[in-house]
């Protein structure tokens, strides 16, 4: 196993084969079955190095060793319900169904993610993750081609609507006072 140091004499980084490498319970320090030797400084002890990022990586990667058993019990059932419940779905207001973690059926959260990428709204959309511009374009484009450019279950943002306008009362007080 090659693993990255950074000697504390010459602050030289350089990879290391160090074989096997263990922690010791006494210590809870790394143990190696070959010795750490430095291209200028020749051997070295673990006080002497330090480890870099990468070489973190690579001791915790050596030496982090788990039975997957001891973390998941596989026999109980109720990880077959995570991440989605019973109740009344926010978008369509049917009780019973199961829900995900925004309070929606599976029915209502296809809808919502067909009118984030009708909307272009791209931080919002599972489907659109890690895909390139041209992709999301493809993918608005596809969306709107089966089901239709109208949104299903956002409500449109009318900023072109005009709002009423607001009477001069000015105006009628002056009319007023002259009566």
């Amino acid at each position: 196993m090659e693993i990255e140091f950074k000697c504390k004499k010459c602050s030289n980084i350089f990879t290391c084969d160090i074989g096997e490498a263990t922690i010791s319970e006494e210590s809870f320090r790394p143990e190696f079955e070959k010795e750490i030797i430095c291209p200028k400084c020749g051997k070295l002890s673990i006080d002497d190095v330090l480890l870099t990022e990468k070489g973190q990586g690579q001791l915790t990667e050596a030496t982090f060793i788990f039975d997957d058993d001891d973390l998941f019990d596989y026999e109980d059932d109720d990880m077959d319900d995570y991440g989605s419940y019973e109740g009344t779905c926010q978008g369509c207001d049917i009780f019973f169904k199961p829900l995900n973690d925004l309070g929606l059926c599976e029915e209502c959260a296809g809808k919502l993610e067909r009118d984030m990428i009708r909307q272009r709204d791209w931080a919002y959309s599972i489907s659109a993750f890690g895909m390139s511009n041209s992709e999301l374009e493809k993918l608005r484009k596809g969306v709107i081609e089966h089901y239709g450019e109208k949104l299903e279950l956002i409500s449109p943002n009318n900023k072109n609507e005009k709002k009423p306008k607001r009477k001069n009362r000015k105006k009628k007080q002056k009319t007023k006072k002259r009566r």
